[in-house]
């Protein structure tokens, strides 16, 4: 999606035939809402708890909510009747395209890299497992000319045939190089990680959204 000077892109491979993953995004005037998650689990009871939180994100940007409402209001619904003890860690995002303005809610995710970087801010729980967590949100004064990247940790926890990591510095290294559009830098960091992996069985899928503010 390119619209009013933001170029995005988001794609992910399940490890197995159905994944627990989650990325959605949603334009509201000027106003970008996102995210990204990964449901505790693997199998068919991540993929249908990954499709709740997939629909109630939906149904709380509709009402315009900051990102740590609508993490808040997740966190009340799904602890609710949660006898399964499933939770979801999330990155929250909501951009005003013509500010650049960003507020962000980070719910027990691995740190997003900003031009290269990686994000020091609040870790926050994940979502589902407490009651009456009030979750806090932070912000970017301006993100016009920079690059966000979005992942799970299924991208730097991802292993080769000798058990070693693709890990956080590797990331880091090839995001402070321009790797061109969002679909090109998704698609560079995406085959980066096949390449290490190898001949190696897939452990955890491989999610990751990345922007581009002009």
């Amino acid at each position: 999606m390119r619209p009013r000077d933001v170029d995005i892109y988001a794609m992910m491979t399940p490890a197995k035939e159905v994944g627990g993953d989650l990325y959605a995004y949603a334009l509201l005037d000027d106003q970008l809402y996102y995210c990204v998650g990964d449901v505790s689990g693997k199998g068919v009871p991540a993929a249908l708890f990954m499709a709740e939180v997939t629909r109630m994100f939906r149904t709380l940007v509709d009402g315009h909510l900051t990102p740590n409402a609508i993490a808040t209001r997740l966190n009340h619904a799904l602890v609710e009747d949660n006898e399964q003890g499933m939770f979801v860690t999330m990155f929250i995002g909501l951009i005003n395209l013509k500010s650049g303005h960003m507020e962000f809610c980070n719910a027990g995710h691995n740190p997003p890299l900003l031009d290269g970087e990686y994000m020091k801010m609040e870790a926050n729980a994940p979502i589902g497992l407490w009651p009456e967590i009030e979750f806090e949100g932070e912000e970017v004064d301006n993100m016009h000319g920079k690059t966000l990247f979005v992942y799970t940790d299924g991208i730097n926890e991802a292993e080769n045939a000798n058990k070693e990591q693709f890990g956080d510095e590797r990331l880091k290294a090839l995001l402070r190089n321009d790797l061109g559009t969002a679909r090109e830098t998704s698609e560079t960091i995406h085959k980066a990680v096949e390449e290490f992996v190898g001949s190696a069985e897939p452990s955890d899928d491989l999610t990751k959204m990345c922007i581009k503010m002009r």
